[in-house]
């Protein structure tokens, strides 16, 4: 396979993973390949059993054929906790109560943020220090987009969350991730959706200026 080839089936997954569903001709404006081009590479990841395509009528004429990622698909994206992740805590609670699991999210947020401050604490610009912090969970697995609107607030927005599937039992895990954003870039940040509570994006108002 051609590195190009390559690069825009991983630009059409990427852009499914963030809308849910997309047409080809959807697609194919935001790659900018044509239709018929987009069609063939969607083909190749049907076959891989990455995409399928669910038929919706439109009006008057032939249906709109919406293609989405399978389960499958989704497994690509990193996900840190998982099944036996869950069943350890519940293990830990079980043991020795609700606090130590309580513990063990506020450790693992102090050891983040050792490892994140470091990397950020020489820069002085805040929209700087915003961009680089993107790019580091980039480089970490997470499917991540910041929104800028000049001197406005931005909003970071996150399409995969790998502790969803632990915080639906556990909002330890939400809670001490917030405050992990907070002390790292110095702000109030205000959470306006989270994918453990059903939302489709975990998404971060950052102010700013401070409160």
């Amino acid at each position: 396979m051609r590195l190009e080839d390559s690069l825009t089936k991983d630009r059409i997954i990427m852009l499914l993973k963030k809308a849910g569903g997309m047409t080809a001709e959807d697609l194919s404006r935001q790659i900018g390949i044509t239709p018929m081009g987009v069609r063939q590479h969607l083909l190749s990841l049907e076959r891989k059993g990455m995409v399928e395509y669910e038929a919706r009528k439109h009006g008057i004429g032939r249906p709109v054929f919406i293609y989405k990622l399978t389960d499958k698909a989704d497994d690509i994206f990193p996900k840190s906790y998982g099944r036996f992740a869950l069943d350890m805590l519940n293990d830990i609670e079980e043991l020795d109560g609700r606090e130590k699991v309580t513990e063990l999210f506020r450790m693992r947020k102090e050891k983040l943020f050792k490892e994140r401050s470091a990397a950020l604490g020489g820069i002085q610009d805040f929209n700087e220090k915003v961009r680089t912090l993107t790019k580091m969970l980039e480089g970490e697995g997470y499917l991540i987009e910041l929104k800028e609107n000049g001197r406005e607030d931005m909003l970071l927005n996150q399409f995969n969350c790998p502790v969803s599937r632990v915080a639906s039992q556990y909002n330890e895990a939400c809670r001490y991730e917030l405050e992990l954003l907070n002390d790292l870039l110095g702000r109030s940040i205000q959470r306006k959706g989270c994918m453990a509570a059903g939302d489709p994006v975990c998404s971060f108002l950052i102010p700013s200026v401070k409160a």
